[in-house]
């Protein structure tokens, strides 16, 4: 993909990513049972942890890095997270039973992303090291997390 067809604004615009990665993760999750979310952090906002929905992706953005400054126009490496979160109590004082349902619900996600071609993004999205995964009364966290190439341009005057 590239960002031949946006508006600078369209192609500047740093969330512009997450409704494209939201649709990847849906079909990544359709069909499965019990039936899996997809939600964004403003979904979330506000949520306590026992009353969230899971199993569920989360999809969350993790900020960019300039990967090259060419003056008016920058390269830039935005790194975005799919979280696998489910809720599973079994075995809940080591954690194994959450994070085996976690496990397989994020090998699903990463196969989708990894290499995917996302309108605005320049380059196939590609696999890089997650934050670490964590564990609380019963939910499991686990992310992978893709890095997404966007080009950032200084609107002209006119």
């Amino acid at each position: 993909m590239s960002n031949s067809g946006l508006t600078i604004g369209e192609s500047n615009d740093f969330m512009a990513l997450e409704p494209h990665l939201v649709e990847l993760a849906r079909a990544a999750v359709d069909g499965m049972r019990p039936a899996v979310q997809v939600l964004t952090v403003s979904d979330l906002a506000g949520v306590a942890e026992s009353a969230q929905h899971t199993p569920a992706i989360h999809i969350v953005y993790g900020g960019y890095r300039v990967a090259e400054d060419l003056g008016l126009t920058v390269r830039l490496e935005h790194t975005w997270l799919a979280v696998a979160a489910v809720r599973n109590v079994a075995k809940a004082r080591s954690g194994s039973a959450a994070r085996q349902d976690a496990g397989s619900l994020l090998a699903r996600v990463t196969e989708v992303f990894l290499g995917a071609r996302v309108q605005g993004a320049t380059k196939p999205l590609a696999l890089i090291t997650p934050p670490a995964a964590s564990y609380s009364a019963g939910f499991q966290y686990i992310p992978s997390a893709f890095l997404a190439e966007t080009i950032f341009r200084k609107k002209q005057p006119q």
